[in-house]
């Protein structure tokens, strides 16, 4: 390679490296103004200011302040998803033992969260449903589908209605973390919640 082409390679390598820097700074300072004032009332403007950025470096990393909103949001939920599967491979637990420890590490994911209530708090009136529904087919369901047809193809679940099972129990546990979110007191709403959800499982258990 020549000098001038690895001169190039520097420059390109430190721009990319900055603008690394830079969208990470804006996803911060905007997660801090989504969390203290609001989705609605925070401006572009002073996402840029607080990130030390130009208006002109975040509309180029983001189409719009959505687009930083639903960036974050995905990021929040992968991240109580992550805690979940990290820790799953550890419990040695029977199938449906380990499926109500997952549950239960889910929901104290967001009990332990203050920021992830907050984006969920507002994600349906800043993104509506129908992209909140796209995001979580992305991330959730998935999960939700393995899972269950593992357990009624190896006999753990009654042989139910896999699509209709999952739909249902998503519903439940999106409004059971909205409960979380909403409450005053939300390591208690995750006990209330946690009981209702594993009495519904129970309804998913073949016969003895």
């Amino acid at each position: 390679m020549s000098i001038i082409g690895m001169v190039s390679d520097v420059k390109v390598s430190r721009r990319e490296r900055y603008a690394a820097q830079t969208c990470e700074a804006v996803l911060g300072s905007a997660k801090t103004l989504f969390v203290s004032k609001g989705f609605d009332a925070t401006s572009v403007d002073e996402i840029a200011d607080l990130a030390q950025a130009s208006k002109g470096a975040v509309y180029h990393h983001f189409r719009d302040k959505q687009a930083i909103f639903t960036e974050l949001f995905r990021a929040s939920q992968e991240a109580v998803t992550a805690k979940v599967i990290e820790a799953m491979p550890s419990v040695a637990e029977e199938p449906w033992a380990k499926v109500q420890t997952a549950i239960r590490l889910f929901l104290h994911g967001y009990v332990a969260d203050d920021d992830a209530r907050a984006l969920l708090r507002q994600v349906v009136s800043v993104l509506g449903w129908d992209r909140v529904r796209e995001l979580n087919e992305q991330q959730t369901l998935p999960f939700l589908r393995a899972t269950l047809e593992n357990f009624v193809a190896n006999g753990y679940a009654r042989p139910v209605p896999i699509e209709a099972t999952v739909e249902l129990f998503f519903s439940m546990f999106y409004n059971a973390v909205l409960f979380i979110t909403d409450a005053k007191d939300p390591d208690k709403a995750s006990t209330e919640v946690e009981t209702v959800i594993f009495c519904a499982l129970e309804g998913l258990k073949p016969s003895p």
